[in-house]
């Protein structure tokens, strides 16, 4: 009942040619021949259902598009469980599954990603995003009042006395000096959000288009993201069964993925954190989960088209990979990568991060592609120099320090492990003085 379900409503030719891949391929899984049908016929009805996607959808699609579920037979006991247990609807702003997000794209809530060869059909919708900078200017809000109330909890201690106030006084004065200090850059912060807030609501009722204007074009990206989630050499069996999740040893659900994320961000703190006009904006691209078992997780785009500001990114995260925290340290170490060599404008191989990790492999000859080594480089640091077990080079840890530098925290703790660290932590509080 399941796979009728699924199918029921697309073209007849495509369910018949899916339907008679399916009882062959069943008949002998191990034949090469029956399994190239079946693998083409699959990603032809996953691309229908993808370019038509509606709200009312029955469930088995939607479970297909998302997980890759054809049929529930090919899943042993355990892994129905597994996949039972995954909450279908679990709302989050940054991050979606694969039928979430083409809806999303499809009602006008999220940008259509960039995509070289349709970017003459684009749909155009609003390219301004102001969530993040609402979430900033509450935080920093909630900040001030924090702020206001320490300020007037130590002039409260501050008592009225007949003759001059004492040592223990005047340091109370040097404190609410300091914090009032703190009072006024945190308002002129404040000051900056709330005019940037509202210039981007102007743009939005600038940028409004009629509907009919509106061309849906976001299942070739996501047919794209799959596949290069996957790799070249990589499985295209896009659907689920217990035969390949063997060797995954966790699924990338939501929940699960934004643990993942908020770890790495902890060591690699300022991986999200956007500059404008001297305010830090903790600002999250959109992570979109793609079934089949891809290993590779990447960012699709650090920015929207050429929107710097508010234009949210894309990262893309495979479901089912051997191993997940790597796909994950992946996709993030490459939006790092991305969004610096776009913030370069064009001079990406003599400035900043990517300038000084590419004249590094010039210098030493290396002749790996410069994103691809500076990947396998940004793994080392996330799991092993964190930790203080030294993995990479000496200039290549320089230059990390410095551009991709961890929490004051870690750095203080390395600094007490090891001559090498205490020696860069040095150099860091000097630069910082000067």
């Amino acid at each position: 009942m399941y796979f009728e379900n699924l199918i029921k409503g697309i073209p007849k030719d495509l369910a018949k040619e899916v339907f008679n891949a399916k009882v062959e391929l069943e008949k002998d899984f191990n034949n090469s021949n029956a399994k190239r049908k079946f693998i083409n016929a699959v990603w032809k009805l996953y691309e229908y259902l993808c370019e038509n996607i509606e709200e009312d959808y029955e469930i088995e699609k939607r479970l297909f598009l998302r997980f890759g579920l054809l049929e529930p037979k090919y899943l042993n006991s355990e892994d129905i469980r597994k996949i039972k247990e995954i909450p279908f609807i679990n709302q989050d702003e940054n991050i979606f599954y694969v039928d979430e997000w083409l809806l999303a794209v499809k009602k006008g809530i999220v940008n259509p990603s960039s995509y070289i060869e349709t970017v003459e059909k684009r749909r155009k919708v609003l390219s301004s995003n102001i969530t993040s900078f609402q979430k900033a200017f509450e935080e920093k809000i909630l900040k001030r009042k924090r702020l206001e109330s320490e300020i007037k909890e130590i002039v409260n201690n501050i008592k009225d006395e007949n003759k001059p106030y004492n040592k223990a006084v005047l340091g109370l004065i040097d404190e609410a000096v300091d914090r009032l200090k703190k009072l006024k850059q945190l308002n002129r912060e404040i000051e900056i959000l709330y005019e940037q807030i509202g210039d981007l609501k102007e743009k939005q009722k600038d940028e409004k288009l009629p509907q009919e204007e509106i061309k849906f074009t976001e299942h070739l990206v996501v047919k794209q993201m799959l596949n290069k989630s996957i790799g070249r050499l990589g499985n295209k069996f896009l659907v689920l069964t217990s035969i390949f999740l063997t060797g995954v040893s966790e699924i990338g659900t939501k929940d699960v993925i934004k643990r993942k994320i908020e770890k790495i961000e902890k060591i690699d703190y300022k991986v999200f954190l956007k500059n404008t006009k001297g305010v830090d904006i903790r600002f999250l691209p959109y992570f979109i989960l793609v079934p089949g078992y891809g290993d590779y997780g990447f960012c699709w785009e650090p920015f929207e088209g050429l929107n710097f500001v508010s234009g949210r990114g894309r990262v893309v995260i495979p479901m089912f990979p051997k191993n997940l925290d790597i796909s994950v340290i992946y996709a993030l170490g490459d939006y790092r990568w991305k969004a610096a060599k776009e913030l370069s404008f064009g001079h990406w191989m003599e400035e900043g991060l990517t300038g000084q990790f590419y004249n590094y492999m010039l210098d030493n000859k290396i002749k790996e592609r410069p994103d691809e080594y500076f990947l396998k480089n940004y793994v080392l640091w996330i799991l092993k120099e964190s930790k203080g077990v030294q993995k990479l080079e000496k200039e290549v840890r320089e230059i990390f320090w410095r551009y991709l530098e961890f929490p004051e925290e870690i750095k203080s703790r390395l600094a007490n492990l090891s001559y090498v660290y205490k020696n860069l932590y040095e150099k860091d509080k000097r630069r910082k003085k000067r």
